[in-house]
Protein backbone atom coordinates (compact mmCIF):
# COMPACT_ATOMS: atom_id res chain seq x y z
CA UNK A 1 0.00 0.00 0.00
CA UNK A 2 2.71 2.13 0.58
CA UNK A 3 4.42 1.64 -2.32
CA UNK A 4 1.62 2.28 -4.47
CA UNK A 5 1.25 5.63 -2.58
CA UNK A 6 4.65 6.78 -2.95
CA UNK A 7 4.39 6.09 -6.79
CA UNK A 8 1.21 7.79 -7.24
CA UNK A 9 2.94 11.09 -4.72
CA UNK A 10 5.96 10.63 -7.11
CA UNK A 11 4.32 11.04 -10.19
CA UNK A 12 2.49 14.02 -9.26
CA UNK A 13 5.76 15.89 -8.18
CA UNK A 14 7.17 15.16 -11.61
CA UNK A 15 4.45 16.72 -13.72
CA UNK A 16 5.14 19.90 -11.78
CA UNK A 17 9.09 19.79 -12.38
CA UNK A 18 9.89 22.92 -14.45
CA UNK A 19 13.20 21.88 -15.75
CA UNK A 20 14.08 18.42 -17.41
CA UNK A 21 17.74 18.37 -15.32
CA UNK A 22 15.50 18.14 -11.50
CA UNK A 23 14.37 14.68 -13.30
CA UNK A 24 17.95 13.10 -13.22
CA UNK A 25 18.35 12.79 -10.16
CA UNK A 26 15.38 10.46 -9.29
CA UNK A 27 15.33 8.35 -12.51
CA UNK A 28 19.09 7.73 -11.58
CA UNK A 29 18.04 6.46 -8.08
CA UNK A 30 14.97 4.67 -9.32
CA UNK A 31 17.00 2.82 -12.25
CA UNK A 32 20.24 2.22 -9.56
CA UNK A 33 16.94 0.61 -7.27
CA UNK A 34 16.19 -1.41 -9.83
CA UNK A 35 19.61 -3.03 -9.68
CA UNK A 36 19.26 -4.45 -6.44
CA UNK A 37 16.15 -6.34 -7.77
CA UNK A 38 16.34 -10.46 -9.07
CA UNK A 39 14.73 -9.49 -12.15
CA UNK A 40 17.17 -6.53 -13.05
CA UNK A 41 17.38 -7.65 -17.04
CA UNK A 42 13.20 -7.88 -17.60
CA UNK A 43 12.86 -4.40 -15.53
CA UNK A 44 15.06 -3.04 -18.04
CA UNK A 45 13.60 -4.43 -20.93
CA UNK A 46 10.15 -3.22 -20.29
CA UNK A 47 11.02 0.05 -19.48
CA UNK A 48 13.25 0.66 -21.87
CA UNK A 49 10.29 -0.56 -24.75
CA UNK A 50 7.65 1.73 -23.00
CA UNK A 51 9.84 4.45 -22.71
CA UNK A 52 11.84 4.89 -26.17
CA UNK A 53 8.46 5.21 -28.11
CA UNK A 54 7.45 8.34 -26.44
CA UNK A 55 11.09 9.55 -26.06
CA UNK A 56 11.42 9.32 -30.15
CA UNK A 57 7.92 10.61 -31.02
CA UNK A 58 8.68 13.54 -28.11
CA UNK A 59 12.10 14.97 -29.63
CA UNK A 60 10.45 14.50 -33.32
CA UNK A 61 7.25 16.98 -32.62
CA UNK A 62 8.74 18.80 -29.49
CA UNK A 63 11.96 19.11 -30.81
CA UNK A 64 11.70 20.11 -34.57
CA UNK A 65 7.75 21.95 -34.54
CA UNK A 66 8.23 23.38 -30.78
CA UNK A 67 5.88 27.03 -31.57
CA UNK A 68 7.97 28.47 -28.92
CA UNK A 69 11.17 28.45 -29.69
CA UNK A 70 13.91 31.29 -30.12
CA UNK A 71 16.76 29.58 -30.23
CA UNK A 72 17.61 28.37 -33.71
CA UNK A 73 19.98 25.63 -34.08
CA UNK A 74 18.88 24.39 -37.60
CA UNK A 75 16.55 24.57 -39.63
CA UNK A 76 14.76 21.80 -42.15
CA UNK A 77 11.93 23.69 -44.62
CA UNK A 78 8.44 24.10 -41.64
CA UNK A 79 10.55 22.05 -39.25
CA UNK A 80 12.78 24.04 -36.76
CA UNK A 81 15.27 22.68 -34.55
CA UNK A 82 15.31 25.21 -31.41
CA UNK A 83 16.85 24.99 -28.24
CA UNK A 84 13.23 25.46 -26.20
CA UNK A 85 12.09 22.55 -28.14
CA UNK A 86 14.67 20.43 -27.28
CA UNK A 87 14.15 21.43 -23.51
CA UNK A 88 10.38 20.77 -24.04
CA UNK A 89 11.34 17.47 -25.23
CA UNK A 90 13.58 16.73 -22.81
CA UNK A 91 11.53 17.36 -19.89
CA UNK A 92 8.73 15.38 -21.40
CA UNK A 93 10.83 12.31 -22.13
CA UNK A 94 12.37 12.36 -18.61
CA UNK A 95 8.56 12.87 -16.65
CA UNK A 96 7.36 9.28 -18.88
CA UNK A 97 10.76 8.11 -18.26
CA UNK A 98 10.94 8.68 -14.37
CA UNK A 99 7.11 7.65 -13.87
CA UNK A 100 7.49 4.41 -16.11
CA UNK A 101 10.70 3.11 -14.11
CA UNK A 102 8.47 3.64 -10.86
CA UNK A 103 5.77 1.73 -12.19
CA UNK A 104 7.38 -0.47 -13.76
CA UNK A 105 9.89 -1.21 -10.61
CA UNK A 106 6.47 -1.07 -8.62
CA UNK A 107 5.10 -4.00 -11.07
CA UNK A 108 8.05 -6.29 -10.28
CA UNK A 109 8.40 -6.10 -6.99
CA UNK A 110 4.83 -6.17 -5.98
CA UNK A 111 2.54 -9.39 -6.09
CA UNK A 112 -0.57 -8.33 -7.19
CA UNK A 113 -2.79 -11.08 -5.05
CA UNK A 114 -0.92 -9.09 -2.00
CA UNK A 115 -1.52 -6.05 -3.22
CA UNK A 116 -5.60 -6.60 -3.53
CA UNK A 117 -5.27 -7.56 0.20
CA UNK A 118 -3.40 -4.68 1.44
CA UNK A 119 -5.86 -2.21 -0.64
CA UNK A 120 -8.71 -4.08 1.13
CA UNK A 121 -7.19 -4.29 4.22
CA UNK A 122 -6.87 -0.47 4.19
CA UNK A 123 -10.66 -0.13 3.64
CA UNK A 124 -10.54 0.50 -0.21
CA UNK A 125 -13.49 -0.95 -2.05
CA UNK A 126 -12.50 -4.58 -3.33
CA UNK A 127 -14.02 -3.65 -6.57
CA UNK A 128 -11.50 -0.20 -6.82
CA UNK A 129 -8.81 -3.00 -5.02
CA UNK A 130 -9.21 -5.37 -7.93
CA UNK A 131 -9.41 -2.73 -10.90
CA UNK A 132 -5.84 -1.35 -9.30
CA UNK A 133 -4.33 -4.76 -9.40
CA UNK A 134 -5.57 -5.95 -12.68
CA UNK A 135 -3.92 -2.67 -14.16
CA UNK A 136 -1.00 -3.36 -12.69
CA UNK A 137 -0.64 -7.07 -13.78
CA UNK A 138 -1.57 -6.49 -16.99
CA UNK A 139 1.81 -6.06 -18.51
CA UNK A 140 3.53 -8.95 -17.15
CA UNK A 141 0.03 -10.84 -17.48
CA UNK A 142 0.52 -9.47 -21.85
CA UNK A 143 4.20 -9.85 -21.81
CA UNK A 144 4.04 -13.90 -20.66
CA UNK A 145 1.15 -14.33 -23.34
CA UNK A 146 2.92 -12.39 -26.19
CA UNK A 147 6.13 -14.93 -25.26
CA UNK A 148 3.72 -18.08 -25.69
CA UNK A 149 2.30 -16.95 -28.97
CA UNK A 150 6.26 -16.32 -30.52
CA UNK A 151 7.74 -19.53 -28.83
CA UNK A 152 4.38 -21.53 -30.72
CA UNK A 153 5.13 -19.69 -33.93
CA UNK A 154 8.39 -20.56 -33.85
CA UNK A 155 7.58 -23.91 -33.22
CA UNK A 156 5.79 -24.48 -35.83
CA UNK A 157 8.55 -23.08 -37.95
CA UNK A 158 8.19 -18.93 -38.02
CA UNK A 159 11.42 -17.37 -38.72
CA UNK A 160 10.76 -14.94 -35.52
CA UNK A 161 14.14 -12.54 -36.15
CA UNK A 162 15.39 -10.49 -39.10
CA UNK A 163 15.53 -7.17 -39.99
CA UNK A 164 12.93 -4.26 -39.12
CA UNK A 165 10.86 -5.45 -42.09
CA UNK A 166 9.77 -8.67 -40.91
CA UNK A 167 10.04 -8.06 -37.24
CA UNK A 168 7.22 -5.46 -37.95
CA UNK A 169 5.35 -8.34 -39.82
CA UNK A 170 5.83 -10.85 -36.73
CA UNK A 171 4.88 -8.34 -34.37
CA UNK A 172 1.29 -7.96 -36.11
CA UNK A 173 0.67 -11.94 -36.40
CA UNK A 174 1.64 -11.55 -32.08
CA UNK A 175 -1.26 -8.73 -31.62
CA UNK A 176 -3.79 -10.37 -33.14
CA UNK A 177 -3.79 -13.87 -30.78
CA UNK A 178 -2.60 -11.75 -27.75
CA UNK A 179 -5.74 -9.24 -27.99
CA UNK A 180 -8.23 -12.21 -28.31
CA UNK A 181 -6.89 -14.05 -25.68
CA UNK A 182 -7.43 -10.75 -23.24
CA UNK A 183 -10.64 -10.46 -24.66
CA UNK A 184 -11.74 -14.56 -24.11
CA UNK A 185 -10.03 -13.97 -20.45
CA UNK A 186 -12.92 -11.20 -19.88
CA UNK A 187 -15.28 -14.34 -19.10
CA UNK A 188 -13.37 -16.15 -17.20
CA UNK A 189 -12.82 -12.80 -15.07
CA UNK A 190 -15.71 -11.97 -14.80
CA UNK A 191 -17.33 -15.81 -13.05
CA UNK A 192 -14.64 -15.52 -11.06
CA UNK A 193 -15.69 -12.10 -9.56
CA UNK A 194 -18.88 -13.30 -9.11
CA UNK A 195 -18.18 -16.29 -6.90
CA UNK A 196 -15.87 -14.41 -4.90
CA UNK A 197 -18.87 -11.94 -4.66
CA UNK A 198 -17.77 -9.10 -5.83
CA UNK A 199 -21.52 -7.91 -6.48
CA UNK A 200 -22.48 -8.75 -2.85
CA UNK A 201 -23.41 -5.55 -0.51
CA UNK A 202 -21.67 -7.82 2.31
CA UNK A 203 -17.99 -6.64 2.46
CA UNK A 204 -15.37 -9.82 1.64
CA UNK A 205 -13.06 -10.86 4.42
CA UNK A 206 -9.57 -11.84 3.70
CA UNK A 207 -8.55 -15.28 5.13
CA UNK A 208 -4.82 -13.88 5.74
CA UNK A 209 -5.25 -10.09 5.99
CA UNK A 210 -1.95 -8.20 5.36
CA UNK A 211 -0.45 -5.90 8.21
CA UNK A 212 -1.36 -2.45 7.87
CA UNK A 213 0.95 -0.69 10.75
CA UNK A 214 0.65 2.75 12.18
CA UNK A 215 4.00 3.78 10.28
CA UNK A 216 2.76 2.76 7.36
CA UNK A 217 -0.96 4.38 7.96
CA UNK A 218 0.93 7.32 8.99
CA UNK A 219 2.64 7.54 5.43
CA UNK A 220 -0.17 6.93 3.19
CA UNK A 221 -1.74 10.05 4.95
CA UNK A 222 0.93 12.51 5.09
CA UNK A 223 2.40 11.48 2.26
CA UNK A 224 0.10 12.65 -0.28
CA UNK A 225 0.17 16.12 1.57
CA UNK A 226 3.45 16.57 1.83
CA UNK A 227 3.57 15.83 -2.17
CA UNK A 228 0.48 18.47 -2.50
CA UNK A 229 2.38 20.84 -0.62
CA UNK A 230 5.47 20.73 -3.36
CA UNK A 231 3.51 20.72 -5.84
CA UNK A 232 1.90 23.95 -5.20
CA UNK A 233 5.07 25.58 -4.43
CA UNK A 234 7.14 24.24 -7.70
CA UNK A 235 3.30 25.08 -9.46
CA UNK A 236 3.91 28.94 -7.87
CA UNK A 237 7.38 29.36 -9.09
CA UNK A 238 7.20 27.95 -12.12
CA UNK A 239 4.91 31.01 -12.61
CA UNK A 240 6.44 33.68 -11.12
Amino acid sequence: MAKLVAVICLALLVFAVPAWWWLVVPLGALLTLSVTVHNTRQILKWWAGLVLPFAVLSFLLQGLFFPEGETLLAGFGPARLTVEGLEFAALYALRIATILAAFVLFTATTAPSRLMTSLTTAGLNPKISYMVTSGIALIPALNDRAQSVLAAQRARGLQTTGNLAHRTRVLLTVVKPVVFGVLADLEQRAFTLEQRGFGSQVRPTAYSPAPFSAAERAFCVLAPIVTLTFVLVLLTVGRS
